[in-house]
């Protein structure tokens, strides 16, 4: 696969997009993905539900990228939010079976940013999802419609000369 086929791919997903559902869960799951460390079994999970439910990749891809730029940010919030989650008293023995269980502590979730990054992702899913929803509505055709007119877009819709060109 050629890299002008990728991008003509990606530019297809975000131009061919009408449903401002698919968006806004992309950026939703985006947001949680975003803000966690991307080394354990929770980032992987989240990535798997972002493809099982109907959510418009590129979008995902975008909201990822954006929100895991920002995620300094907001480690200063995930991390004191996640220490005070695991040092809860009458929760320690929840948390001392799940290290102990077989699969569970791959999901590292004894890890203070990640288990704040996930309180927080789970609190803020619904109002990021509205929030983009909302926002898709309005602005995912005026955007659509600048964006197909562009020249990048102009030159992808020449592709017939690109896939020659790089045929396999």
């Amino acid at each position: 696969m050629n890299p002008i086929f990728l991008l003509r791919n990606f530019l297809n997903g975000i131009l061919k997009e009408k449903n401002p559902y698919s968006v806004g869960l992309a950026f939703a799951f985006g947001f949680v993905l975003g803000i966690i460390p991307k080394n354990n079994l929770t980032a992987h999970l989240l990535f798997v539900f972002a493809f099982i439910f109907k959510t418009n990749i590129p979008f995902f891809f975008i909201a990822t990228i954006l929100f895991s730029s920002f995620s300094f940010i907001t480690d200063r919030i995930t991390d004191p939010l996640g220490y005070f989650i695991l040092n809860l008293d009458y929760l320690s023995s929840f948390f001392s079976w799940m290290y102990n269980a077989p699969i569970i502590p791959w999901t590292d979730f004894n890890n203070t940013v990640v288990c704040g990054g996930m309180i927080l992702g789970l609190f803020m899913f619904l109002p990021i999802y509205f929030c983009f929803k909302k926002l898709a509505e309005k602005y995912l055709i005026e955007v659509g419609l600048k964006l197909s007119h562009s020249r990048i877009v102009k030159i992808l819709k020449l592709g017939w000369f690109f896939e020659w060109y790089f045929k396999e």
